[in-house]
């Protein structure tokens, strides 16, 4: 496996996209970071060299299906046209496109759930414990870059000046991920991905997380502009929370 020759490929690929709207170059400058971040990660986790090229080559493809999807739709929302993540599947199976990225066909399986199952509330109990893994660091890997575009505001760059409802609070402060259908205010939109830190796997996702202050720089973001007391006492009570949660995880 050459991950720089899928690199070029991929790039062969998006760059069609790209002149269909500045968002899918965006998509991937993501997809790159994400790539190194599963790097990262299964290094950490001391992986042979052969499995840390294919962490990279997962998390070089998990968003693939994004490209199609704003051809298709000119959207990038789920939930208004398809699952970017299965449509990726269909993309790299395809007249076998995924042949160009690799080529010991045995590992396919395993590139092709790490992408359907990225954005999946959960994985399915059933996979094989490799194909898990991988799953799990591309999960990570997306993850912690989607939190980062938060900090910057490229996602979050919004006033709310509505609290958590109850519910959702309390499932923030007991540590338990949100399901985007027990979403009932703004603020709990927040709580999206707020949340998503309690669906990391691995100690070096939780070090990246502590290093870059991705939380602390996100609330600030929404402490900053919102006018709603309740809420802002209610972000300070989670950021110590989740800054707890992630302490606990990178030392147990």
């Amino acid at each position: 496996m050459n991950i720089e020759k899928a690199i070029k490929e991929f790039k062969n690929y998006t760059n069609n996209y790209i002149e269909l709207h500045h968002k899918c170059k965006l998509k991937v400058d993501h997809t790159l970071r994400v790539m190194n971040l599963c790097g990262e990660i299964a290094e950490s986790l001391n992986l042979s060299k052969e499995d840390i090229e294919l962490a990279k080559l997962c998390g070089l493809l998990h968003d693939i299906g994004r490209f199609e999807q704003w051809k298709r739709y000119e959207a990038f929302v789920d939930a208004d046209s398809v699952d970017h993540a299965d449509l990726g599947v269909e993309v790299l199976k395809n007249n076998n496109y995924l042949s160009k990225y690799l080529q010991d066909s045995t590992l396919e399986q395993t590139v092709l759930n790490s992408i359907k199952y990225h954005n999946k509330y959960s994985i399915p109990d059933n996979l094989e414990e490799k194909d898990e893994m991988f799953c799990k660091i591309v999960r990570d890997a997306d993850k912690i870059d989607i939190l980062y575009l938060y900090t910057i505001r490229m996602l979050g760059n919004r006033k709310v000046d509505e609290s958590f409802s109850d519910s959702i609070y309390n499932n923030l402060i007991n540590c338990h991920e949100i399901n985007r259908a027990d979403v009932k205010t703004k603020g709990d939109t927040i709580a999206i991905s707020l949340g998503l830190v309690f669906d990391i796997n691995y100690q070096k996702s939780f070090e990246i997380l502590k290093e870059k202050k991705y939380i602390d720089k996100e609330i600030d973001n929404y402490i900053e502009t919102s006018d709603n007391d309740k809420f802002k006492e209610q972000l300070k009570e989670v950021r110590k929370i989740i800054n707890k949660y992630i302490e606990e995880r990178i030392t147990c």
